[in-house]
């Protein structure tokens, strides 16, 4: 059975979890890695259904599951497992675990003093287009109007930047610039979008 979960346990989740990370990417990416395969887990049947049998106790439960990680990730695993098992296993929350993640991320950004930034093009960029798009979007973040949108803690911090490439040939030229909710389209497409507009109101 599919269910909500309380999105204050879900915070209070992602920062128990947040507190072995701290600020280490490295960190950060072995526990994504773990939410990952239990994201994979959620949807073997066998493996569910073993979750919820009433015949095995908790601790077999969490025993069973350690080790699938620990096969899997070996030396990649990043300990402290309890912190995702037990409530998932406790409360069968299998279908949070999406949401996990995302909270997760979004509270190891903000601690990291990271801003995530999505950029499309239609055409794969090649790395030193990337390295300039990279350092434009630095001081935009640092020293430009885009520090508002960051949710900085003080004026003093400085942001790092996370970019997200993304492939989308329909842009036809030019970028998307995406930072949370707030998105920049100086693609071709748009301006074509806004050139049929202004014809259609002037026709």
């Amino acid at each position: 059975m599919r269910r909500r979960i309380d999105e204050r346990f879900l915070q209070k989740w992602a920062d128990a979890i947040a507190g072995t990370i701290g600020t280490d990417e490295g960190k950060l990416d072995r526990w994504m890695a773990v939410l990952d395969l239990l994201n994979r887990i959620r949807k073997i049947r066998p493996a569910r259904s073993f979750a919820l049998d009433g015949r095995y106790s908790l601790e077999d439960k969490k025993s069973f599951f350690r080790n699938v990680l620990a096969e899997t990730l070996g030396p990649d695993l990043p300990g402290n497992e309890e912190l995702v098992l037990e409530p998932l296993l406790k409360g069968n929350l299998w279908e949070g675990i999406p949401a996990l993640e995302a909270t997760l991320l979004s509270v190891f950004d903000q601690k990291a003093g990271r801003v995530v930034v999505e950029v499309h093009s239609p055409a794969p960029l090649p790395p030193e287009v990337q390295a300039k798009i990279v350092e434009t979007l630095l001081r935009f973040v640092n020293e430009g109007p885009g520090r508002e949108l960051t949710g900085a803690k003080s004026p003093d911090q400085r942001l790092s930047v996370k970019p997200v490439w993304k492939v989308r040939p329909e842009l036809l030229a030019g970028l998307e610039i995406r930072i949370g909710s707030r998105v920049w389209d100086a693609s071709l497409s748009a301006r074509l979008r806004e050139l049929e507009h202004q014809l259609l109101k002037t026709a």
